[in-house]
C-alpha cells in the first residue's frame, strides 16, 4: 500500500513541512503574472514582485525604499502624495477596493496603460497598501484601432450618404428644372410671336408661364431642403393633408410641360377620405416619380392611358392588397398605366437602389419612393402582367 493510499492527509502534511506561511506567500507572489507592489503610508515601496520587475524594467533593489511615484508619468507623479495624504486624512476611498485604468512609466520612460487594483492591509500599528497591476497595452491599442476603424467607417458612410443624397437630389430636381425650362421656352415663343405679329399679344399667358417658372424654382429649393433633412434622419414635417389635393397637384406638376402628349389621364378619387399626416412635398415626389415612370412606359404603348385613384384600404382586405401588418384603415394611392408592364427579370428588385430598365435611368426613383413611404408608416408595391400595363400602389396611415 502506498503512502497516499494509507493516509490521504500525508501529502498535505509533507506540503506543510516543506512550505511555511512565509515561503508559500512568497512563492505565490513570485508566480503571479500581474505586478504586485507594496507601499507604506509615506508612499515608499516596501516590496516589488518579479512580475513588477519584468513589467517596469527596474530591479527590486532600484525601487524598494523609494517613492512609488517614480513609476508614474506626469501629472500623476506630482499628485500621488496628495492623493495618499487625503485618503489618510478623510478615509474617502477613490481607488482602494475599486480599481481603475491608469498610465504607468517604465524605466526607459515608456508610458503604458495598466489596470490598477489597490488593497489595504493593517498589521498592528503599520498600514500597507498593495497594488495589483496588469499591463493592458495590447487591449488598449486594440480598442484604439477599433475606434479608429469605426470612425473611418463612419466617415466612409457619410461620404456614401452624400453621394446617395447627391444622386437623389439630381433625380428629384430633374422634374422642376425641366418644367422651368419648358415654361421659359414657351414664354419666349409667345413673346417672339408677339414681336412678329402684335395682334397675337397675350400678356396674361406670358404672366401665367412666368408664375409657373417661379413656382417650380421655389419647389426645387423646397425639394433640396426636404431631401437634406430626410438624409440627416431628421423628423418628418408631418401635417394633416387632403390626399386628393396632393394627388391633383402632383399630377398637374407631372404634366406641366408645354408639349402635350396624347395621354388620357383619368381620376378616380374617393370622397370623404380621412386626412393623412404627411410631409406634403415628399408624398408629392412619390406620386410624381410614379407618374414619370408611367409616362415613360407609355412612349412605347399604342393607346396611352394613365389611371390615378385613391381609396380606403380596410384591414379585412390587407391580404389582397399586400398590406399585412398595418392596423386601422389605410389610404391607398394607385397609379396604373397601359404600357408594356414590368419585365419579369426586374420585378423582384424593382425598389432596390440602382435597379432600372431605362437606358438613361439612375435606378434611384423607386428606391426613394419606398424610403419615403415606409418612413411615413406605409407600404409600396407593384402589380403587373407583361403586355397589359403596370400598377403601383402605396398606402399611408389615415386619420392623423
Amino acid at each position: 500500500m502506498t503512502r497516499h493510499d494509507s493516509d490521504p492527509s500525508a501529502d498535505q502534511t509533507g506540503f506543510d513541512e516543506e512550505f511555511d506561511d512565509g515561503s508559500l506567500l512568497k512563492s505565490i507572489i513570485d508566480a503571479a503574472p500581474d505586478a504586485i507592489i507594496t507601499i507604506d503610508v509615506d508612499g515608499l515601496v516596501r516590496s516589488f514582485s518579479p512580475a513588477a520587475e519584468r513589467m517596469f524594467g527596474f530591479q527590486a533593489a532600484e525601487v524598494i525604499g523609494r517613492n512609488v511615484n517614480m513609476l508614474m508619468p506626469s501629472p500623476d507623479k506630482e499628485r500621488h502624495d496628495g492623493y495618499l495624504a487625503r485618503y489618510l486624512r478623510t478615509g474617502e476611498k477613490r481607488i482602494i477596493g475599486i480599481g481603475r485604468e491608469i498610465n504607468a512609466r517604465r524605466k526607459d520612460g515608456e508610458v503604458f496603460s495598466a489596470e490598477l487594483a489597490v488593497g489595504e492591509l493593517v498589521l498592528g500599528e503599520h498600514r500597507l497598501f498593495t497594488g495589483f497591476i496588469r499591463d493592458v497595452t495590447d487591449r488598449v491599442e486594440a480598442e484604439r484601432k477599433a475606434d479608429q476603424l469605426q470612425r473611418e467607417l463612419a466617415h466612409l458612410n457619410r461620404i456614401q450618404t452624400m453621394g446617395e443624397l447627391a444622386t437623389a437630389l439630381a433625380h428629384e430636381l430633374n422634374q422642376p428644372l425641366a418644367a422651368i425650362s419648358n415654361y421659359a421656352q414657351a414664354a419666349r415663343r409667345v413673346i417672339d410671336a408677339e414681336a412678329a405679329d402684335p395682334t397675337k399679344a397675350d400678356p396674361a399667358k406670358v404672366s401665367a408661364m412666368l408664375a409657373q417658372v417661379a413656382e417650380q424654382a421655389l419647389r426645387a429649393g423646397e425639394i433640396m431642403k426636404r431631401m437634406r433633412g430626410f438624409a440627416q434622419r431628421g423628423e418628418i414635417d408631418r401635417q394633416p393633408e387632403d390626399i386628393n389635393g396632393i394627388v391633383r397637384e402632383a399630377v398637374r406638376l407631372s404634366l406641366g410641360g408645354l408639349t402635350p402628349r396624347d395621354v388620357d389621364v383619368s381620376f378616380q378619387l374617393a370622397d370623404n377620405l380621412p386626412p393623412v399626416g404627411v410631409d406634403r412635398i415628399q408624398i408629392q415626389q412619390v406620386i410624381m416619380n410614379l407618374m414619370r415612370n408611367a409616362l415613360d412606359a407609355l412612349l412605347v404603348g399604342t393607346h396611352p392611358a394613365v389611371d390615378i385613384s385613391t381609396a380606403l384600404s380596410h384591414p379585412d382586405k390587407r391580404v389582397q392588397i399586400s398590406a399585412a401588418g398595418h392596423d386601422g384603415d389605410q389610404v391607398r394611392v394607385s397609379v396604373r398605366d397601359s404600357g408594356p408592364g414590368i419585365a419579369p427579370e426586374i420585378a423582384n428588385r424593382l425598389f432596390d437602389p440602382l435597379a432600372t430598365t431605362k437606358k438613361t435611368g439612375l435606378g434611384v426613383g423607386l428606391a426613394i419612393c419606398r424610403t419615403i413611404v415606409e418612413a411615413h408608416g406605409g407600404k409600396i408595391w407593384a402589380e403587373s402582367t407583361p403586355g397589359e400595363g403596370a400598377a403601383f400602389h402605396f398606402t399611408l396611415p389615415g386619420g392623423e
